[in-house]
């Protein structure tokens, strides 16, 4: 019944089911022998799920509030500093490099010990880097401090994704992840604002401690509210049978041209928001005057829309499938940097950021949906923390290359537009790569579960 459960939804798109060893395979005919009853209990505690998952996103709204407080002033702070582009390329990737580094072991660590130590010990980090960045007196210990974030928070986001898939099925899942990447844009819609209000208007070392305060509010939250999901009791062999982690190359083996193609949509889209932060930020202060505030005004309609648009394209995603989204959303993201390139006012800044909104909308809960509809629940995980590391490697290139071609060129259009071409051409990689990709037929389901 796990691998019924498992892989039901995917049957219906056209992938084929993994093949299955002969000591898998008896974990397999055991479950088999389980009752409708039984099935339809897990069924529900799954649904049940959702109510746990609105709660980690409420927490990491919190979080994610105070990360992106800051994300107007680091510019302001670089330029403070008597550093350049450059700095400020290696600034944002010190935190995606180190992320690169632990988010498979941290993956696979809440695999094995559960999901909430690994989400404290994330948000204790958080915390703390953000008490060092509101004194850094120089751009190497904003660095190091922008390292150890990443270090710390490497496990954060893979348990979160993971958490999330398993108190889901495949036909909640899409919706579910929408309820996570909102938590994520609320708090990005209003932590950036914040940010950019309190820089403007009381210094740029305040929204620092105030992060810092917002952080230990997440951890609390997380806590007291968050527990370790009910069908971990399910994984770990109480009610069914016991079960081990199933290998990497087992799981990445079963459907490699899809976890293929995935991480290469993955790569576009983070590539993509990595030279947006540090390209068209420097443009925004250097050459068009624009301030704190209105760069937090500019985060403000980004998010508000992915927030609407998350919901909204996870449900879509549930329904009709996943493919045609993250397809159309590669090719509106591609747009959005093209309208970046030819902006010059404030006015067009805010249109592209909508546009961009919808893009991410459509890609990143179907992606991670996607990715969690391949794989065997006992491996989401490791899975969700080496996809991370595809993400955090896109956001070391990204950034850096924003940064450097900026300080050459003195502006941020070749790189904005580098990131456009690769975007338009993972979309057509997504198209032909992946296979069709049909709706969801709920009693369908459930009778190839039964």
């Amino acid at each position: 019944m796990r691998n019924s459960l498992c892989y039901r939804g995917r049957l219906k798109r056209g992938f084929k089911k993994p093949k299955i060893s002969a000591e898998r395979m008896d974990t397999t005919t055991q479950a088999g022998a389980l009752s409708e009853s039984t099935v339809d209990n897990i069924e529900v505690s799954h649904r049940q799920g959702i109510r746990e998952v609105v709660i980690l996103a409420i927490s990491l709204s919190i979080l994610q509030a105070g990360f992106g407080i800051v994300t107007p002033i680091f510019p302001f702070y670089i330029i403070l500093l008597g550093v350049g582009g450059v700095e400020l390329g290696v600034l944002a990737a010190s935190f995606a490099l180190t992320r690169i580094l632990l988010a498979g072991p941290l993956g696979r660590f809440s695999d094995r010990i559960g999901r909430k130590p690994v989400l404290v010990f994330g948000l204790m980090g958080f915390a703390v880097a953000n008490v060092v960045y509101a004194w850094a007196g120089n751009v190497i210990i904003m660095i190091a401090a922008r390292a150890v974030e990443g270090a710390v928070s490497a496990g954060f986001f893979p348990a979160a994704n993971a958490y999330v898939s398993d108190v889901t099925i495949p036909e909640n899942r899409g919706t579910a992840m929408g309820y996570l990447s909102m938590g994520n844009m609320v708090g990005f819609v209003i932590g950036p604002t914040l940010g950019g209000i309190l820089a403007e208007f009381l210094g740029f070392r305040l929204p620092f401690i105030v992060a810092g305060y917002a952080t230990i509010a997440a951890l609390l939250a997380v806590i007291w509210f968050v527990h370790e999901p009910k069908s971990d009791d399910i994984k770990r062999g109480k009610d069914i049978v016991e079960t081990k982690v199933v290998p990497v190359r087992e799981v990445l083996s079963n459907h490699p041209r899809e976890y293929l193609v995935l991480a290469m949509a993955m790569f576009a889209n983070m590539f993509a928001i990595g030279v947006l932060e540090v390209a068209f930020m420097l443009d925004a202060v250097t050459r068009y005057s624009i301030s704190p505030f209105e760069i937090g005004v500019f985060f403000g309609v980004f998010g508000i829309i992915t927030i609407i648009g998350n919901v909204l394209f996870g449900k879509i995603s549930d329904k009709y499938g996943r493919k045609w989204l993250i397809v159309f959303g590669s090719v509106v993201g591609g747009i959005s940097l093209l309208l970046f390139v030819q902006t010059r006012d404030i006015t067009g800044f805010y249109i592209a950021g909508a546009v961009l909104g919808i893009a991410i909308a459509m890609r990143g809960p179907t992606i991670q949906a996607l990715i969690a509809d391949l794989t065997d629940r006992r491996s989401y995980g490791i899975i969700m923390g080496l996809f991370g590391a595809v993400s955090n490697g896109a956001y070391v290139i990204g950034p850096i290359m924003g940064g450097t071609l900026f300080d050459i060129s003195g502006s941020g259009e070749s790189s904005l537009s580098i990131a456009a071409a690769f975007t338009f051409i993972i979309a057509l990689a997504t198209a032909i790569g992946l296979p069709g990709d049909s709706g969801k037929n709920k009693e369908e389901e459930k009778s190839q579960l039964l």
